[in-house]
């Protein structure tokens, strides 16, 4: 999962260096990146058998 965010990231760089007038798409895509990340971060500590933040 985290190769989407970093494919997310370069997507957005990519329309932001190339296609300057696909901010909004680009924007979108770091947000959803972003939305991505946290998600995650709360799966992993949630459902750890570890105490959050304890190892």
């Amino acid at each position: 999962m985290e190769f989407l965010n970093y494919l997310l990231i370069f997507a957005s760089g990519y329309l932001l260096l190339r296609q300057p007038e696909r901010e909004r798409l680009a924007f979108g895509l770091l947000v959803t990146s972003g939305i991505l990340t946290a998600a995650l971060f709360l799966m992993g500590t949630r459902t750890s058998i570890l105490p959050p933040f304890n190892y």
